[in-house]
Order: structure tokens, then C-alpha cells, then sequence
């Protein structure tokens, strides 16, 4: 009700309009294009068979599936008409360093310490959560990925690791 007051003020007094929500579908085809880009390198990579999956077939199944969820996006996006949102910038960037903290961290202190950095690197933006909780949860899923990467899949992370 306010918001449509103060833009009906901005329209009247001349102010330029924001723009529609159909913007959000150049994200969406962003998302289409590095869905393709995962699919290639997948194919190359060569995706194997269904009884003996490649190192291309998780590639390959991502891509699609990014794929199917950016068209999703793009006609959303294409259907709204209404004004768009204001982008959250700072959580772009918490995202930005999160995946940053990742590729910095992990091979040189471990998957552990790495993925709980990058957690707490990734939640900084949230008022909702006090640092506390941030910690428990960089916590929890650290191990959760110690469990997982490491413990049921087998892969070759080490769980801590040196300075």
C-alpha cells in the first residue's frame, strides 16, 4: 500500500521508472549459457553409461539441470509485470568471498576448517542469525561435509590440514 503511494510520487513527479522484474530473465539466460558450458565440458570429458557413469556425467547431469531451472527463471521473469527489486549487493558479496574463502582455504587448511569459513563467510550478511549461531552452523556443516565428501563418498580431501 505505501510502496504504491511513494511509486505513484516518483511517477508524478517526473522520476524515472523502475525497471520491470522481466529484467531478472538476463540472469536467467546467464544461467542458461554456463548451463551449456557444463554440458560440453561434460560431454567431453565423455559421460560414460548409465551402469558406469564418466567424468563428465555429474557435469553433464548439473548442466541440465541448471539448464531446466533458468528457463524456469526466465519465464517467471518474462511473465512478471511488475517492478523490480532492488538487487542485495552485500549479499552478493558475501557469496562472492564465500566462494573465494573456498578456493583459498581448503587445500591448504582442510575441508573442515575451509568449509567452515566459508559458511560463517556466507552467513555474515544475516541479521536474523546472531555470530553465535553462524559458528554452530559453519560447525555443523563442516562436519556434515567430512561426513559426506570424505567419510561415504571416499573422496581424497584431507579433513585438516597445514598452514
Amino acid at each position: 500500500m505505501m510502496k504504491d503511494v511513494l511509486i505513484r510520487l516518483r511517477r508524478e513527479q517526473g522520476a524515472a521508472r523502475p525497471p520491470h522484474a522481466y529484467f531478472g530473465a538476463l540472469g536467467g539466460g546467464a544461467l542458461f549459457i554456463l548451463s551449456l558450458v557444463f554440458i560440453v565440458g561434460g560431454y567431453e570429458l565423455g559421460p560414460g553409461t548409465l551402469r558406469r557413469l564418466g567424468t563428465g556425467a555429474f557435469p553433464m547431469i548439473t548442466g541440465v539441470i541448471l539448464a531446466v531451472l533458468s528457463l524456469a527463471v526466465m519465464a517467471a521473469d518474462l511473465r512478471d509485470t511488475s517492478d523490480a527489486e532492488r538487487p542485495d549487493w552485500i549479499s552478493f558479496a558475501a557469496i562472492g568471498g564465500a566462494l573465494a574463502v573456498f578456493a583459498l582455504t581448503v587445500g591448504r587448511i582442510g575441508l573442515v576448517p575451509g568449509v567452515f569459513l566459508t559458511t560463517i563467510t556466507a552467513s555474515l550478511p544475516d541479521p536474523s542469525l546472531p555470530f553465535v549461531g553462524k559458528l554452530a552452523l559453519g560447525a555443523l556443516v563442516g562436519l556434515g561435509c567430512w561426513g559426506l565428501f570424505i567419510g561415504l563418498i571416499g573422496l581424497p580431501f584431507a579433513a585438516f590440514g597445514g598452514l
